[in-house]
C-alpha cells in the first residue's frame, strides 16, 4: 500500500481535444492523458527514473507483482534506514521466505513526491533499480507503455472506456490481482497468461502443458538459469513457431519452462506473517517482454482491459 496527495499526478494530465492512442479514437470532450514520458528499457525491463533520498535510480514497472517492493541491496549500498513494518511471506518462483516490510519510505517519481507505505524488502539486484512498482501503485490510473520508443504515458480512467476498446480477450486474476490474457498457444488451445511486464522472457508455462501441446517433441532446448525473488532454478527455453496475441499472430517465441525434476512456483505471490498464502487462479503462465516488446500496451490493471497496437519508432 502506499499513501499520497493525488494532486500532482492530476495536475499533469492535460485535458487535450483529441487524445489519439495509436488507433485508439478517444472522444473529444473527456480525453486526458499525461505528457510522454521516457523509460528505459533494459534486459526486458521497464524502468522508470526515481528517487529516495535524494539518490537517483530506476524503478522497475511490474505488471505481474502484487506488492510494491524496495531492493535491500539499494538500502545497503545507500546506507538507508527507515522504519520496519510487519513481516511478510514471500512465495517466488523456487521457493518460500519471510521479508521484512518498510513502513514509510519518501519517492520522488513523475515529477511529484510519494510516501510509500508496506514496502516489502526484495533482492533486486544492482543497487541503482531502487523499487518494484506493482498493483497498489497501477491500479490508479490506465497506463500506456509504448515499447518500441521507450516511454509511457498516464490516463484518467474516465477518459477512456477501455472496456469498449480493448482488443485482446483480458481480465483481473481474481486471486493475484494482475491482467491476465488470452493467448492461443495452438489452433486448438488458448491459455490464460499473467501479462507481466516485469519477466523479461517471452512465454512461461509448466512442462505439462507444454508436453499437451507437444512442444516437447523434437524441440531444441537450451538449458539456463532463471532467478526468482528468492533463488534461482534450472529452467529450459526454446521457440515455438507461432502464437496469438489479441489480434496479432506472432512467430517464433520464446518459451520457457521448468527443466525435469525442478519443482516452480509460476506466480509470485505475498501475505502478512501467519496468513495463507492465496495459489491457483485460472493463469497458466506468463507472458513477458519477448512479446509485449512490439506493441504499444494500454493497460487498466484495476479491471484486467488490455489493448495492443503493432508500435513503431516515432518520428518525434
Amino acid at each position: 500500500m502506499y499513501q499520497a496527495n493525488y494532486a500532482f499526478l492530476r495536475s499533469i494530465i492535460l485535458l487535450a481535444t483529441l487524445l489519439c492512442l495509436q488507433g485508439l479514437a478517444v472522444p473529444r470532450a473527456y480525453a486526458g492523458a499525461t505528457e510522454w514520458v521516457g523509460i528505459k528499457v533494459s534486459n526486458g525491463y521497464l524502468l522508470v527514473e526515481t528517487e529516495i533520498a535524494g539518490i537517483p535510480g530506476y524503478s522497475l514497472i511490474d505488471t505481474g507483482a502484487e506488492v510494491n517492493a524496495i531492493n535491500g541491496g539499494f538500502l545497503e549500498a545507500a546506507k538507508l534506514d527507515f522504519d520496519k513494518g510487519r513481516f511478510v511471506e514471500i512465495a517466488g518462483v523456487f521457493g518460500t521466505e519471510r521479508r521484512d516490510t518498510y513502513k514509510e519510505v519518501p519517492v520522488k517519481i513523475f515529477g511529484g513526491n510519494v510516501n510509500f507505505h508496506d514496502l516489502v524488502d526484495l533482492d533486486l539486484g544492482v543497487p541503482d533499480i531502487q523499487m518494484i512498482l506493482g498493483a497498489t501503485f497501477l491500479e490508479r490510473f490506465i497506463f500506456q507503455f509504448d515499447y518500441p520508443n521507450q516511454r509511457l504515458r498516464l490516463i484518467t480512467r474516465d477518459s477512456l472506456d477501455l472496456k469498449k476498446l480493448r482488443n485482446v480477450d483480458s481480465k483481473k486474476d481474481r486471486n493475484g490481482g494482475s491482467p491476465l490474457v488470452k493467448v492461443g498457444l495452438s489452433k486448438k488451445i488458448d491459455a490464460w497468461l499473467v501479462m507481466d511486464t516485469g519477466a523479461n522472457g517471452g512465454i512461461l508455462i509448466d512442462r505439462d502443458l507444454a508436453r499437451q501441446l507437444n512442444w516437447l517433441d523434437g524441440s531444441d532446448r537450451i538449458q539456463g538459469k532463471v532467478s526468482g525473488v528468492n533463488s534461482s532454478g534450472d529452467m529450459e527455453h526454446f521457440t515455438v513457431p507461432r502464437i496469438v496475441f489479441g489480434p496479432v499472430e506472432l512467430a517464433d517465441v520464446l518459451v520457457t519452462i521448468p527443466a525435469p525434476g525442478q519443482s516452480v512456483t509460476l506466480f509470485e505471490k505475498y501475505a502478512p506473517l501467519g496468513t495463507r498464502i492465496a495459489r491457483g487462479g485460472k493463469a497458466k503462465g506468463l507472458l513477458g517482454y519477448d512479446v509485449l516488446q512490439h506493441f504499444v500496451v494500454t493497460v487498466d490493471y484495476k479491471t484486467g482491459y488490455v489493448h495492443i497496437h503493432a508500435g513503431g519508432k516515432s518520428a518525434e
